[in-house]
Order: structure tokens, then sequence, then C-alpha cells
């Protein structure tokens, strides 16, 4: 067996023309990152630069930030950032998109808010809106039933920028919260339970947690956002799996 590394980041909130340096601090040649850069492409782009130079690999699960000023076109901005990525070694859009490392596939998707208050959403009606969370927790069921037969995936890690469930607010859940989560969506297709980990954003504070589920195995939870440090004081969260 070999254990193969993963770094964990999220939720920088950039504003514009802020960096985020962040030498001498990676833990593995992997890195994920949950989304919610800034809602500056300036930025967004300086920064999968810069991690593009500490690992051997970044899968980046966009967030709602860099939605938020896409005025709705949902669509363009992905592929622009899809072109970003295109241009920058080593970065990979993990949105509707999978990579296969050593025996792990690291499957990523938005999945939007499991919480969202009908009206606020950014720039999207409440309708696209719940046809986006839809449409991606579709790509998750279809993608993990089909690796369920695909006999050099062993193990399965979750990106997406929203919570897998209510129960991941740890009692905080906002009053708004869909009856249709990801994880469902997650259990209804893994059949053979390949599903080790859930790495997610859009929450403001860290969290490294054992769903308990009745299957043969538990999912761990992760989320690592900088929550206001201070970027020299930020630390990567990492998640080692054994194949």
């Amino acid at each position: 067996m070999i254990d193969i590394g993963f770094d964990v980041i999220g939720d920088l909130n950039l504003e514009p023309n802020d960096s985020f340096n962040w030498h001498e601090k990676p833990t593995s040649l992997y890195c994920i990152l949950t989304g919610n850069i800034s809602t500056d492409m300036r930025t967004v782009t300086q920064t999968l630069v810069h991690l593009s130079q500490q690992y051997q690999g970044v899968f980046f699960t966009p967030g709602t930030l860099e939605y938020e000023t896409a005025k709705g076109d949902i669509n363009k901005r992905t592929s622009q950032l899809v072109s970003i990525a295109q241009k920058v070694p080593n970065i990979v859009i993990l949105h509707h998109n999978i990579v296969i490392v050593d025996g792990v596939a690291v499957i990523g998707s938005n999945c939007w808010e499991t919480a969202h208050e009908p009206g606020t959403s950014i720039s999207i009606d409440d309708l696209k809106y719940n046809q986006y969370r839809l449409d991606d927790m579709g790509f998750l069921h279809k993608t993990i039933e089909k690796l369920q037969r695909h006999l050099d995936v062993k193990k399965m890690i979750i990106v997406t920028n929203g919570v897998p469930n209510e129960n991941c607010y740890f009692g905080e859940a906002p009053e708004y919260v869909s009856k249709q989560t990801p994880l469902d969506t997650v259990l209804n297709a893994d059949s053979e339970s390949k599903v080790t980990h859930w790495v997610y954003g859009s929450y403001n504070k860290p969290v490294e947690a054992t769903l308990l589920l009745p299957r043969k195995n538990d999912i761990k939870t992760l989320s690592n956002p900088l929550e206001g440090k201070n970027v020299k004081l930020f630390n990567p969260k990492r998640i080692t799996i054994s194949v």
C-alpha cells in the first residue's frame, strides 16, 4: 500500500490586489482548493499561478465568489476559468470533472449552497440556482456510480464548494436548508463505499469531522477556510489516503 497526501485550502476571500504567498507551506504533492478565492479574476489567476509553483497538481473547484461577478452566466465563467488553467501548469478546474491519482479519484462539482435563502443568489434567479444545484448533484451521482465498476479506482474524494448536508453546519444551519443534499446523492450512488473523504468550502469555520453512516465505512469531512487569519499563519490541512 502507498499513502497519498492532499493539502486542502479554501475560502481565501481575497480582495482585488491581495496576494497569497505560500512558500514552504506545502506538505503534499497535491493541493485541493474548495473555492472562494476571490471575485476578482486577476487575483484568482495570480493565486493559481503561485500555487502551481508549489504543487505537482492543484485541483480547484470554483465557488460562489468566482461566479459572483459572472452576471449570471455561469457557463461562461467556468469556460474562462478553464482557459486560465490551460495557460498555467499543474492546474485542473475540478467542476464537473475528475482527476485520478494513484487509484484515488478526486471528483469535483460546485453543488452551491445547501442552505440557500431564496432571492439572495449571485445574480441568478432562484429557478436557475436550483437547476445548477441539481445539475451538479446529477454529475456527482453519474460519475460515482460509473466509478463503482472502475477497478483502478480504489477510493474517492468528493470536492464541493457547498456543504454536504445540514449536519455539516454543526447546529448552525441557516433556516433555508434544501431537502435534497449532495450527501444523499453521493450515498445513493456509492454502492461499494469507495468515498472516504469529502472536502468543502462555504463554511467559515475549520472542520475535521466524521460522518457516521450506516454502511461499511464512514466519510471524513474537512473544511479549511482562511477565516480572517494572516496568510503567514495559515497552514494547509492534509488528508492522507492509503491505497
